[in-house]
């Protein structure tokens, strides 16, 4: 495969999850209309009603279909306007939504690698303030809705759009969501390479993460398998096969004795060197330890160059004149976490 150039993600499911629920959402909206109905009766109604929405819609017309649906004979006709434009309202706010853990930081250490990241969603143009109230926007490079780009998932023209806006190839993209439809399918018929965050399986010729905490882990090995080979070896691509329950591609080595799964893992975690410390993945566990926390939570490492200097985004030049008075604390921390002896000086850049 190319190397890895970008990362995107999907959101909602992904990056973030409706606060506490859909139905909690929709049931508390409902109710300062006078309807009272149970979240959890919400809650089991929804995944079918979003299924059956008129997906080529317009976003509001798609959602005021779901919504009565969703509701079904509890939701009167007279309240319909008015509960749909309640719904619609709070889920343009960041409070109605939550972010999976880890996500910010699984963000700041691809970004860390070196690779662009960005979103890439079939949602509208509510997001953006979402993404700007949990504080994620500042550390994207690019954010890809469908309902700005005239393009939606699957089609392999959304994929396409995004890795030349992130300056990358399509075969450079390496994308995670939690469709394996959408997200998974829809990356590989692109020629991206698809990533499925949770669920049972991943797609043929998909991968797939238990959870968003570990896609740094799975850019660095392909980013790692990527420079000693340009491809995956076949040691690598049985080893995926396995945790898939796939069948492995024998090739030419049937005649060569069988690892257990415990070797091969421990062979490829060896070969990609990943189970060696490394400094991006100690600082960005404790970034949030280094500074005070107003000024790490506006500010975020991007990557250790070579001869061992770290490079800080900060969001302006004000909030770069503050840290640089904690850069001699900074580095001395830095330098007592695992792996990160080698860290010698900081250099500091406005976003």
């Amino acid at each position: 495969m190319a190397r890895v150039q970008a990362v995107t993600f999907d959101l909602a499911g992904t990056l973030l999850f409706p606060h506490p629920s859909v139905g909690a959402v929709y049931a508390a909206c409902a109710k300062r209309h006078g309807i009272e109905i149970e979240a959890a009766v919400l809650d089991a109604s929804f995944p079918l009603a979003f299924k059956g929405g008129p997906k080529n819609a317009k976003p509001e017309v798609f959602w005021k279909e779901v919504v009565q649906r969703c509701f079904g004979p509890a939701l009167p006709a007279s309240k319909i306007d008015p509960v749909f434009k309640e719904c619609w309202e709070t889920f343009a706010r960041p409070e109605s939504w939550r972010m999976a853990p880890g996500s910010l930081q699984a963000i700041s250490a691809i970004r860390f690698l070196g690779v662009k990241v960005g979103i890439l969603s079939n949602a509208d143009a509510r997001m953006r303030k979402v993404l700007d109230g949990h504080g994620l926007t500042r550390h994207l490079d690019g954010i890809f809705l469908s309902e700005e780009t005239g393009h939606s998932k699957p089609d392999s023209k959304a994929f396409g759009l995004a890795a030349r806006a992130l300056g990358s190839s399509v075969s450079g993209l390496v994308h995670f969501g939690d469709s394996p439809t959408e997200d998974g399918e829809g990356a590989r018929e692109a020629g991206a390479t698809g990533v499925v965050v949770g669920g049972a399986h991943a797609p043929d010729r998909c991968l797939r993460n238990e959870k968003i905490s570990e896609a740094p882990y799975a850019i660095r090995a392909l980013l790692t398998e990527g420079k000693l080979k340009g491809k995956f070896s076949r040691t690598v691509q049985n080893l995926l096969a396995n945790l898939r329950g796939l069948p492995e591609d024998r090739g030419r080595s049937t005649d060569r004795a069988m690892k257990t799964i415990d070797d091969a893992v421990q062979d490829a975690f060896k070969k990609l060197r990943l189970d060696k410390p490394v400094p991006e993945t100690a600082i960005v566990a404790h970034w949030l330890e280094l500074l005070p926390l107003k000024l790490a939570k506006r500010s975020a490492p991007l990557r250790v160059l070579e001869g061992g200097k770290l490079v800080v985004q900060c969001e302006n030049s004000v909030i770069k004149s503050e840290i640089r008075f904690h850069e001699r604390a900074m580095l001395a921390k830095i330098r007592l976490l695992r792996g990160c002896q080698e860290v010698r000086a900081i250099s500091f850049v406005n976003a």
